[in-house]
This record gives structure tokens, sequence and C-alpha cells, in this order.
């Protein structure tokens, strides 16, 4: 139960930035936050026994199903018609600023399971830049 988003309090908004490395090398730390929300994700969600979706039809929704991201209380995976499926790892808050910005993420369900012991389901998202 709970998030495996790396347990980082840096994950939650208004928590304190990592360090940055000033050493001018050009290369790896963390992207800019426009590029980071041009990326596709693919993602294991979380909580999914206590999302919408499985609480109404008690399973997950089926292979290929379409999904987008959304911000609620966390950043979810949620259908076309706006029922949640389930949480985001919290190593993906970031989607929340970038979701703020106009950006979109429409995907489909790669992979889903009733269980035992729990219900999972990965999906893919690709990122739509703002109009």
């Amino acid at each position: 139960m709970g998030s495996t988003g790396g347990g980082r309090i840096r994950d939650y908004p208004g928590s304190s930035k990592p360090p940055s490395d000033d050493s001018g090398g050009g290369g790896g730390g963390t992207p800019p936050p426009s590029d980071r929300c041009a990326r596709a994700i693919s993602v294991a969600l979380e909580d999914i026994e206590h999302c919408d979706y499985f609480g109404t039809h008690g399973v997950v929704p089926p292979v290929g199903e379409i999904l987008k991201v959304a911000q609620r209380k966390r950043v979810v995976a949620e259908t076309a018609a706006g029922v949640s499926v389930g949480n985001l790892p919290t190593s993906y808050n970031y989607l929340a600023a970038c979701l703020k910005d106009g950006w979109t993420y429409v995907g489909s369900i790669r992979s889903s399971s009733n269980g035992p012991p729990l219900a999972a389901v990965t999906a893919d998202f690709g990122a739509v830049a703002p109009p």
C-alpha cells in the first residue's frame, strides 16, 4: 500500500529541490521542466484497489483501454470518462506542473491483472504539447 515513487520528500510540491550540479559539464542532472514535460512515460499504477474504477467494477480495466493523466489530490490515470484507475508514483509529481502549463498525457493500458495478490496496471502515455 502507498507509494513506490522513491519515498523522497522532494517528490512533493513545495519541498526543497535536490542540489544542482553547477560544474558546467553539460550532461546529467535534472532536465529542464519543459524537457521533462515532453517525455513519454511508461508507469506501473499504484493504489488501484482504492480508485473509482476498481471500486465500481471490481476488476481492472482491460489492456488497450484509453487513459489520460489528471491532477486530483495526486497525479492519477483516469479513463476518458474521468474515472480514476490508479495513482502515478510520486516520482511523477512533476507532471502536476506540466498539466497546469497545458500539457496533456494520453495513452493506454499495456498490461492489467486482477491479482492475486494485488491488482496491477501498467500504462504508456505520450505527451501532447500545449496549443
